[in-house]
């Protein structure tokens, strides 16, 4: 990774599409806001889903026509297009589904509304702008005749990624039936944006390689020994002992924080722009960490990013109409938010003790992790050189992503995972995403388009100049 500063804001700012190209894509994307795309198990906006991939096959013709596509549950979709003597995989994703509106929006949510330099809309940022652009990148270069040389090109967009729901999980299996392994996912997750690191000005192209991950356990306890339970000491009670593990748990400290290799390189990225003392500081991590982790540990999104965490979802007793009976058992569900396994996997040893110690068992029920993605390699550095090339104006580094995302379901099939959307985010913006008012600034939706028709380009010649090595 290129560490070198360069002198931000005195290169060639991003260029503009033209704005009569810009209007085409504003109604493209307004008639896919348009449609209410939001998620329930009960389908309750079915139609709109129905509507929204008429839209689709309506403004991306090329695409709808030459490539082939496969639906997954629901509504998870995957375009194919077959390159021209193709020896790698790559997929592009973004989830189409989005949250709910509610009476607080200043415009219609699911209608989209110019209002001056911007697009107002659910979905504007989360995450329809990047899907119509993948979509719209293609279509474009079908239409120049471009034959995708030597990759497969893949996009990837679950119906129900809000909702951690199975699109792309059984999209995933399919994959894993089939043997198609992926050399590069790009999907959400980082953006354009200011403010990320405390003194720095300049803006950061955030570029997740990595997304903690999800463990989740029943914790049980019943009732010890047999008999009327009415008999048993309050002190052994099944709700009494789980509420007891789940305060010790919680009080342990059991997992301690210390600097992944994808944080330390978050702040080594932005080094070269910050002011001193903080340039002193981030510039010898391990000379200063008990300072800088013990100033992390009281901000919750900076420590997120340090160690495990431990979160207990519910506790209830076991289902039944006899309360007598219900109240011989009691459960929690224990959820682990890990960043590396093995530090998982020790920390657990000491839950399970004391679990043992107040008699609850802990049984895993899920697990739900991907693998970090090599930051110095060539995808990850591909795609920096091209924010280099098109985004002169921003610092960009690797980050830990806190959140989730669909592409760690692809964690068993695909060599690097990237998360990153090319979306230019002030404050007002980020604010928006699952809130009120969300809206993008028109002048980036083409940019947009741009940098995937270029990621697509790019990422083939970075892997065939690596082959011809």
């Amino acid at each position: 990774m290129n560490r070198k500063k360069r002198t931000l804001g005195q290169e060639p700012q991003r260029k503009n599409v033209d704005p009569e190209t810009n209007k085409v894509y504003v109604q493209k994307l307004s008639d896919m806001v348009n449609c209410r795309t939001v998620f329930t198990p009960e389908g309750t906006y079915q139609a709109e889903f129905d509507r929204f991939y008429q839209v689709i096959e309506k403004h991306f013709p090329l695409l709808s026509r030459k490539a082939e596509r496969l639906t997954f549950g629901s509504g998870c979709f995957v375009y194919i297009l077959r390159g021209r003597d193709a020896v790698k995989n790559i997929m592009l994703m973004s989830h189409h589904d989005v949250v709910d509106g509610s009476d607080q929006w200043k415009t219609d949510p699911f209608r989209a509304e110019v209002q001056g330099d911007f697009l107002y809309g659910r979905g504007t940022i989360d995450t329809k702008t990047p899907l119509f652009a993948e979509l719209q990148a293609a279509e474009e270069l079908l239409a120049e005749s471009y034959d995708f040389p030597g990759i497969d090109l893949y996009i990837g967009s679950s119906n129900n990624e809000e909702t951690s729901g199975d699109g792309m999980v059984l999209a995933a299996e399919y994959f894993r039936e089939k043997g198609i392994r992926f050399d590069t996912v790009l999907d959400e997750g980082g953006a354009i944006m200011s403010g990320q690191i405390p003194g720095v000005t300049a803006k950061s192209a955030m570029v997740a390689v990595h997304e903690k991950s999800r463990h989740l356990y029943r914790c049980t306890a019943g009732v010890n020994g047999s008999g009327h339970l009415g008999f048993a000491p309050a002190a052994a009670s099944p709700v009494v002992r789980l509420s007891r593990f789940i305060a010790e748990t919680d009080s342990a400290n059991i997992y301690k924080a210390k600097f992944y290799p994808e944080t330390e390189a978050t702040f080594a990225a932005h080094v070269p722009y910050m002011q001193f003392p903080m340039n002193v500081l981030f510039g010898h991590m391990r000379l200063f960490a008990p300072v800088i982790k013990k100033v992390m540990a009281k901000l919750p999104p900076a420590a997120a990013m340090l160690k495990t965490g431990i979160s207990f979802q519910s506790i209830h007793g076991m289902e039944g109409e006899d309360r007598a009976a219900r109240a011989k058992q009691a459960e929690a569900f224990m959820m682990l938010r890990c960043i590396r396994e093995e530090d998982l996997y020790q920390g657990l040893e000491k839950i399970r003790a004391i679990g043992k110690k107040h008699g609850v068992e802990i049984v895993e029920e899920q697990r739900d992790f991907c693998r970090p993605t090599d930051f110095h390699g060539r995808p990850f550095r591909a795609l920096e050189e091209l924010l280099n090339e098109n985004s002169p104006d921003v610092v960009v580094a690797p980050f830990l992503l806190t959140a989730g995302t669909d592409a760690r379901r692809l964690t068993d099939v695909a060599d690097n995972i990237l998360r990153f959307a090319p979306i230019d985010l002030d404050k007002a913006q980020f604010a928006s995403v699952h809130s009120e008012d969300e809206h993008i600034r028109i002048s980036n939706i083409g940019q947009c388009v741009r940098f995937y028709k270029d990621f697509i380009k790019k990422i083939w010649r970075e892997n065939h100049e690596q082959d011809q090595k």
